[in-house]
């Protein structure tokens, strides 16, 4: 596959062969960690289940539009 340089920010550039191979385009998501055997994989992300709790660990998604409702209305928030 290649190698790549990872640049001052921490960002790597995937080829278009690997994005292509794994049906990536500019705009997607996606999941990228380390596996058991301390390889990183990337991994297209295909919804918002996969996405969910991404950028909050462990919040619980399901009811979360209500709950934000019924803390803005009693001014929890």
């Amino acid at each position: 596959m290649g190698i790549v340089k990872v640049t001052r920010k921490r960002q790597i550039t995937l080829s278009r062969d690997i994005c292509n191979k794994l049906g990536v385009s500019p705009g997607d998501y996606v999941r990228v960690y380390v596996d058991k055997d301390g390889r990183v994989v990337i991994e297209k992300a295909l919804g918002i289940d996969q996405l969910a709790g991404s950028l909050n660990p462990g919040y619980p998604v399901r009811g979360l539009a209500e709950e934000l409702d019924r803390e803005r209305k009693t001014g929890e928030r």
